[in-house]
C-alpha cells in the first residue's frame, strides 16, 4: 500500500472530487461519504486555516487518508466531522441524527481528546501518565488512529504556525503521538512524525545531518539501484518471479538515533531493502539465497517470522556486506506482513474478512476489530479497547495529571496531592461544580480541593475513603499526630 499524502490546498474550491476517488477504491458508498462531506462542508464554510486554506481542506485531508487505512465508512465520517463540534455550531445530536450514533460517539472521543489535553503540560515526567491517560481515555482504537492521522497533517503543514507553537507540537509528537502510532501498529505514521518532530526540536543536528549525508547521498543511490538490480537478477534466476524489490534510504531521524547508539560509522547502512513475497516458504528460500551469495552480519539478523514481536511485526531481518564497506539492511516479508507492519492491523480487517480469518493478528484488540467489522453494528463493543483498568487519570486546575487507582474519591485526590492537603480538606469542586469529597472520579475529571479548619485525620473519615493506599495514608498520619502528642 502506498499511501497519498498529498496536501489539499485552495480557497472555495469543491473537495468531494478528492475524497470520491478514495471512496470508490476502498468499497465504500460514494452517496453516503458526500452526504457527509457536503455536511462537513457546509458546518466549516467562511473558516481559514492558518495558511489562508479553507478549513475544510484539513479534515478532507483526514478522511482521505483514513479511507485508504480500510477501517470502514464511519471512521472516515467522523474524520469528515471531527472539527465540527469544538470549531463550529454542529452538536453531537445532529450528527446522530444526520449519521448513526457510532459516528457521533467517534467524534466525541476525538472532541474529547483535544478537550482533556489542551491544556496538559507534557515534560519529562509527565509523559508517561500522559500516555497511559490517553490509552486510558480513549474506548476505540478508530479514534487513535484517526488522530494520528489529524496529528500528522497537523506537522505536514507546520510551517505556517509560530514557532513556540511547532515546539510544543514536536514535543507531543516525541513523547506520545509518535510512541501511540507504534502502539497500534502504524509504524509508516511513526517515522513520518519523527522526522516532522527532529527538525523541529534538533535543528542543528538535523543541518549538520544533512550536510553530512549530502555528501554521501549520491553513492547511496548508487549502490541502492545496484544492489537492487543485483537481488532482483537472483531471485528471477531462481524463479521466484512474484516477489517485489522495493528500496529505500533510512530517514533522518532514525539515522541520528543509529548514530548516538553505535556511533557515525553506521551511517554506512542507510541503504535499505525489502523484499515482499507470496508466501512464507519464499520468504526463507530468498534467505538462504542472500546468505548464500553475501556476507552477512551475524548479530544483526533477526527472525520476527518464527518469533514476532508482542506487537504483531513480522519479518526476516538481515543485514549484507556490499561493495566499499557499505552494508545494506534487508527485510523479508510476505505481502501480508508488508501491509501489517507498515500500516497497522487495520489494514488487514479487508484481507481477513476476506479470507475468513480471526487469529494469527498478533494483539488482541485486532482480533476484536476483526469481530467487529464480521458481526456489524450489534457487536460495536468488541471494537473498544479498555486499557489500563486499574487506574483513572485526573487533572489539577493548572492541568497537572495525576494518577490514581480506578475508583478513587475526590478525598483519595486530596492525599495524592498531599496528606496535610487530606487532613484540610472540607470541600471539592469536580469539573467546576461543588461536589461530595466521597464522589467516585473518572478519567479527564479536573478537581478542585477546599482546605479550611484541620479536620480529623483519624478513623472517621474512612468511610469516605475507597481505595485501601489511600486508608493507609490516613492512619499514618492519624499515627504520627498521636506520636507528636505524646
Amino acid at each position: 500500500m502506498e499511501l497519498d499524502l498529498e496536501l489539499i490546498k485552495g480557497k472555495g474550491g469543491d473537495y468531494w472530487p478528492i475524497l470520491e476517488k478514495y471512496a470508490k477504491e476502498t468499497g465504500l458508498d460514494p452517496d453516503r461519504v458526500k452526504k457527509c462531506y457536503e455536511f462537513a462542508y457546509k458546518a466549516h464554510q467562511g473558516q481559514k486555516r492558518v495558511s489562508g486554506d479553507d478549513f475544510i481542506t484539513h479534515p478532507v485531508w483526514v478522511a482521505k487518508v483514513v479511507a485508504q487505512l480500510g477501517i470502514g465508512h464511519r471512521s472516515v465520517f467522523a474524520a469528515l466531522l471531527h472539527d465540527c463540534v469544538e470549531d463550529t455550531n454542529i452538536t453531537l445530536d445532529q450528527i446522530a441524527d444526520e449519521f448513526d450514533e457510532e459516528t457521533a460517539l467517534l467524534v466525541n472521543g476525538l472532541t474529547e481528546i483535544r478537550q482533556k489535553t489542551k491544556s496538559m503540560e507534557v515534560h519529562q515526567t509527565s509523559i508517561s501518565v500522559f500516555r497511559k491517560f490517553l490509552f486510558s481515555s480513549v474506548n476505540d482504537v478508530r479514534v487513535l488512529i484517526i488522530r494520528i492521522v489529524d496529528k500528522l497533517h497537523n506537522g505536514l503543514t507546520i510551517e505556517y504556525l509560530a514557532e513556540e507553537k511547532r515546539i510544543k507540537y514536536a514535543k507531543r509528537i516525541v513523547g506520545i503521538y509518535a510512541p501511540v502510532a507504534e502502539y497500534v501498529g502504524l509504524h509508516y505514521f511513526k517515522r513520518r512524525l519523527d522526522d516532522i518532530a527532529f527538525e523541529i526540536l534538533y535543528p542543528d543536528e538535523c543541518q549538520r545531518l544533512r550536510q553530512m549525508l549530502a555528501k554521501i547521498s549520491k553513492s547511496e543511490a548508487k549502490a541502492l539501484a545496484l544492489v537492487r538490480m543485483d537481488i532482483e537478477n537472483m531471485l528471477k534466476v531462481n524463479r521466484l518471479n512474484n516477489c517485489e524489490v522495493q528500496g529505500r534510504i533510512k530517514s533522518l531521524y532514525s539515522t541520528y538515533l543509529k548514530i548516538r547508539k553505535k556511533g557515525e560509522d553506521r551511517v554506512k547502512d542507510r541503504v535499505g531493502v525489502r523484499i515482499i513475497t507470496d508466501n512464507v516458504g519464499d520468504c526463507y528460500t530468498v534467505l538462504g539465497l542472500l546468505h548464500s551469495k553475501y556476507n552477512y552480519l551475524a548479530d544483526e539478523f533477526d527472525d520476527y517470522i518464527s518469533s514476532p514481536k508482542p506487537n504483531g511485526y513480522r519479518s526476516i531481518q538481515t543485514t549484507i556486506k556490499w561493495k566499499d564497506d557499505l552494508t545494506v539492511e534487508i527485510q523479508i516479508r510476505t505481502r501480508e506482513m508488508h501491509e501489517f507492519d507498515e500500516f497497522g492491523p487495520a489494514s488487514h480487517i479487508v484481507y481477513k474478512l476476506n479470507k475468513g480469518e480471526t487469529d494469527g493478528l498478533g494483539i488482541e484488540w485486532v482480533r476484536n476489530l476483526v469481530k467487529w467489522q464480521s458481526a456489524g453494528k450489534k457487536n460495536i463493543r468488541n471494537y473498544q479497547i479498555n486499557v489500563l483498568k486499574e487506574f483513572i487519570y485526573v487533572f489539577t486546575p493548572k492541568g497537572d495529571t495525576i494518577q490514581l487507582p480506578a475508583g478513587s474519591s475526590a478525598l483519595d485526590f486530596a492525599y495524592r496531592i498531599h496528606t496535610d492537603l487530606g487532613d484540610h480538606c472540607q470541600g471539592v469542586k469536580i469539573n467546576q461544580k461543588m461536589a461530595k469529597i466521597g464522589t467516585k472520579l473518572k478519567t479527564g475529571d479536573v478537581v478542585e480541593i477546599f482546605a479550611g479548619k484541620k479536620i480529623n485525620a483519624g478513623y472517621d473519615w474512612l468511610e469516605l475513603v475507597t481505595t485501601d493506599w489511600a486508608k493507609a495514608n490516613i492512619r499514618k498520619a492519624a499515627e504520627k499526630k498521636s506520636n507528636r502528642t505524646a
